[in-house]
């Protein structure tokens, strides 16, 4: 059965064999250039017209401890608090509207500060 994933980014366009490059999620083992034959333009889901297509959000990742982890997918904005910055929380799989302040003690030693920092 073919399979539809996404909506991915078009990144980079390739006329002479009718085949786009998409920006894809880390850890995708999958070469990101497709013929155009595979892909399909995106459109938003009618959530009151065909309730049962809405996506399931991606559920955490139970650690050993038993602990839930998400993953972060970037950090959009940042704060001043009493006792430090806050970071606004984009989290992978999820839209703007579950994006959360966290702490930035919370942040630290996560690839999605050091992005941030570095803009």
């Amino acid at each position: 059965m073919p399979r539809f994933d996404g909506p991915y980014e078009v990144t980079h366009v390739h006329p002479e064999s009718s085949s786009y490059t998409l920006k894809l999620p880390d850890g995708v083992n999958v070469f990101p250039t497709f013929h155009a034959s595979l892909l399909k333009r995106y459109e938003a889901n009618d959530n009151d017209l065909f309730p049962s297509r809405m996506l399931s959000m991606p559920g955490p990742i139970v650690t050993e401890d038993g602990e839930e982890e998400f993953f972060i997918d970037k950090i959009v904005d940042e704060r001043n608090r009493e006792r430090g910055k806050q970071y606004l929380i984009r989290w992978r799989g999820y839209g703007p509207e579950h994006d959360l302040w966290r702490p930035g003690r919370e942040m630290e030693d996560t690839e999605a500060l050091d992005v941030w920092l570095k803009r």
